[in-house]
């Protein structure tokens, strides 16, 4: 299962190796929620073990964008998604959260989501699907002028799939459209804060997927030093993912290797950290989930 919204840096394909640190408290925090996947997987699957769920994420427009999803704005019942060109991308994206994360290239929110060479074929493609209209170019190319049987959005694009090797570029919709199915909403807070700003709760985990150092910002300039000598003062478990971290008041709990698709070329192997302060440490060493040794998960 995929975890919370199409996000640069998500979480989804290895939550479920870090959740296993996080230990059961009144409050989790995910601070820099991002696409939703972390806080999501945890409603799924550790409902039980927490009170209250607390996403924050200081990017502008991202808690509207998870609080519409969850409340079925996406559900294609009620929602047929219209194509967005580029020039509309470049005309909205900072001011429609929907369009910046959604069709932009790796959800970066910058960027069109397709190349210029394709973007005619994947916009003929998204009309036959969402729309039921057929141009010449999906007639000529897939030999179709109409859908066989009674075929779901999900099912069109499945055939599609089975007719060209790429394939269209809509489940980043089901994705939201999937956020519909969380029950425990009352559980749920969600704020856009600075992290510095957030009211942490007494026993609380924290779990922090702070921008990586010599990466993107995700629009927003971050001051790791500043982030670091705040988070040694918590007295909370705090969990931090990272590339790497060179501090000692921090300890590396865990490494995870796995493919980078950041971009349409990069497929290269990556190694992400899990790291915890003093307490988080103290905490997993109890627990006995490692021996002292990083726990080394291969992905690939």
């Amino acid at each position: 299962m995929n975890y919370g919204i199409p996000y640069q840096g998500s979480k989804s394909k290895i939550i479920d190796q870090i959740a296993k640190f996080f230990p059961n408290a009144d409050h989790f925090y995910d601070l820099f929620g991002g696409g939703f996947s972390v806080s999501h997987y945890m409603m799924v699957h550790r409902s039980k073990s927490y009170k209250q769920f607390h996403y924050n994420e200081l990017r502008s427009g991202m808690c509207e964008l998870i609080k519409d999803a969850i409340s079925g704005k996406y559900n294609y019942d009620v929602f047929k998604p219209e194509w967005i060109t580029r020039e509309r991308f470049m005309r909205e994206k900072e001011s429609n959260a929907y369009i910046k994360i959604i069709w932009s290239f790796g959800n970066n929110g910058e960027g069109y989501l397709f190349g210029k060479d394709i973007e005619q074929q994947k916009r003929s493609m998204h009309m036959a699907v969402v729309f039921d209209e057929f141009d010449s170019f999906v007639k000529d190319t897939f030999k179709i002028d109409k859908w066989p049987n009674e075929l779901t959005i999900t099912g069109k694009r499945l055939y599609l799939k089975r007719l060209i090797a790429s394939r269209v570029e809509l489940e980043r919709l089901q994705r939201l459209e999937q956020l519909e199915r969380l029950q425990q909403l009352e559980q749920l807070e969600l704020t856009n804060l600075d992290y510095r700003q957030v009211n942490i709760k007494p026993n609380s985990v924290i779990y922090c997927d702070i921008p990586y150092k010599g990466t993107v910002d995700y629009g927003n300039t971050f001051n790791h030093d500043e982030f670091f000598n705040w988070a040694a003062e918590l007295s909370n478990p705090l969990f931090i993912s990272e590339y790497n971290v060179d501090d000692s008041r921090f300890h590396l709990l865990k490494e995870i290797k796995h493919r980078s698709t950041l971009s349409a070329n990069a497929n290269n192997e990556v190694k992400e950290c899990l790291y915890g302060n003093k307490l988080s440490f103290e905490i997993v060493n109890d627990l006995n989930l490692f021996n002292n040794q990083p726990i080394q998960l291969d992905l690939i």
